[in-house]
């Protein structure tokens, strides 16, 4: 979640193909926006206080001269972005935004977790030894009996990190990126999230298996022990796994999380920097989010994105039949701002029980979801996000020539319809699996504009992107430092984890 055995068939250079649709009469500009709204609104709110700010200049040194004028100080820098992170006076944040050399300017906002939605609601467990049966509720197990179960394909978990466990065993979490981060998680989430994809439920005896429990874990570390993330560290975290994917076989990128503030695909950072891993060989599977039916609840990045394979949660009723399964109501899904309905599948992602992080936060705040001494029990969209990454491994495994539309394709196209919804359709990765051919399903539409920058086009709308082979073009040939990160919102992130 390698790369150059994805694609056998490598035409031509994107640069060339677009050249061949040619630059329209008026050529298309960046948003011209130099300011979140946020910032402002921060502003107003804190008349006497610092506003906490991220200033993207013509250059990150350009930025901390500006801020300094402006009488802030500089916290950090964000070199990937030609940025730098600060305090500046609230009243100082008006001549800021219009300063020349100032591309953008954001509110540097805090991280909100999903893990408790104040009602006291939590997963308790009422069988000292509650049954997994999601394995067999999305066909795993029949994969399973044919000796297929992820042998050498390579997972990405970008999260909190993944603590030592036996169920990690065999050496399977291969890397932990980077490669001076805490190998421990002191938040808890990464941990769940990763024994549902691979773990392969030593500690139990074999009870709380993932759904590929011989693929291979990458663990790209975000965040720190309180799960306090931000868009820029999980932009700095997916350059890390492009920088890794041949050496780890690096096929699946699992996103169990959500951003903070809404924007359109089209000039989201984060749903520049997701395309830019699918383009280049990497599926990434992104959970749609905890917010239900609200009326923006699928518009946040990455899950937004088009191009991504997006999941929402089904409660499987403890069966591992479809009959009696049903989404829950705070499993998000409606349409984007874009116009693009979400998620895509759905797969089981209620009373989920994985690996647990022993003193973790969320070990602490959820005691009576402690399974025995090793496991956890949580619900959310990341559970459902995660057993959907297994069942991608799997369908690659069988095959590994497939690109990341054709897996999501064959994900997609084998799902199984839930009783009494049509609109929900869960993963059953044997079908999937079974495919011998499917075609490539990536969508014919304008990718994120911050990669079309890379590329120097003028005019992105006087291209015929129906007419695009996806699976022939070499999107290698756009590297990820010449992409311009400027048009950002940058905000937060959010873990998808309920209680329930």
């Amino acid at each position: 979640m390698p790369g150059s055995a994805i694609r056998k068939i490598l035409i031509v250079p994107l640069v060339s193909i677009f050249a061949l649709a040619g630059a329209g009469a008026n050529a298309w500009h960046a948003p011209a926006m130099r300011a979140d709204r946020a910032v402002s609104a921060y502003a107003a709110a804190h008349p006497d206080e610092m506003v906490p700010v991220i200033v993207r200049g013509e250059a990150a040194s350009d930025a901390a001269a500006i801020v300094a004028e402006a009488g802030g100080s500089v916290r950090a820098q964000l070199g990937i972005i030609d940025a730098v992170a600060a305090d500046v006076p609230a009243n100082g944040i008006g001549d800021l935004a219009r300063t020349d050399g100032v591309r953008w300017l954001s509110l540097d906002a805090g991280v909100s977790s999903t893990d408790d939605h104040g009602d006291g609601a939590r997963d308790r467990s009422t069988d000292a030894q509650p049954r997994n049966v999601y394995p067999e509720a999305i066909g795993a197990d029949e994969l399973w009996d044919e000796g297929d179960r992820g042998q050498g394909v390579g997972v990405a978990v970008v999260d909190t990190g993944i603590v030592n466990s036996r169920d990690f065993g065999n050496g399977r979490v291969v890397a932990t990126l980077p490669r001076d981060a805490d190998r421990g998680d002191g938040y808890g989430h990464g941990s769940h999230v990763a024994g549902l994809i691979a773990g392969d439920g030593t500690r139990s005896d074999g009870r709380y298996e993932g759904v590929a429990p011989g693929a291979n874990l990458i663990n790209v570390r975000v965040g720190d022990d309180s799960g306090a993330a931000t868009i820029s560290d999980v932009i700095t975290s997916l350059q890390l796994v492009i920088e890794n994917q041949r050496r780890f076989n690096i096929r699946v990128v699992n996103l169990s999380l959500r951003v903070d503030v809404p924007q359109s695909y089209t000039t989201d950072p984060l749903d520049a920097a997701v395309e830019f891993l699918t383009f280049r060989g990497i599926l990434v599977v992104a959970a749609a989010g905890n917010t239900g039916s609200d009326a923006d609840a699928v518009s946040y990045a990455p899950g937004n994105d088009p191009f991504v394979l997006t999941v929402g949660a089904v409660d499987d009723a403890g069966t591992a039949g479809l009959r009696d399964d049903s989404v829950p109501s705070w499993s998000s899904r409606g349409t984007t701002q874009d116009g693009f309905a979400k998620p895509d599948l759905y797969a089981p992602g209620r009373h989920l029980v994985s690996v647990l992080s022993p003193r973790s936060v969320l070990a602490q705040e959820m005691p009576e979801s402690i399974v025995g001494r090793y496991y956890m029990q949580l619900s959310g969209t990341s559970m459902a996000a995660a057993v959907t990454s297994g069942a991608a491994a799997l369908v690659i495994e069988e095959h590994p020539g497939w690109t990341p539309g054709q897996v999501k394709q064959a994900l997609v196209q084998g799902a199984a319809t839930v009783p009494g919804d049509a609109s929900a359709r869960v993963v059953q990765v044997d079908t999937s699996a079974g495919f011998e051919s499917v075609t490539d399903g990536s969508p014919a539409i304008t990718p994120n504009l911050l990669l079309l920058q890379a590329t120097g086009v003028a005019d992105p709308e006087s291209i015929k992107w129906g007419s695009i082979r996806w699976g022939s073009i070499k999107w290698g040939s756009i590297k990820w430092g010449s992409i311009r990160w400027g048009s950002i919102k940058w905000g937060s992130i959010r873990w998808g984890v309920v209680p329930d």
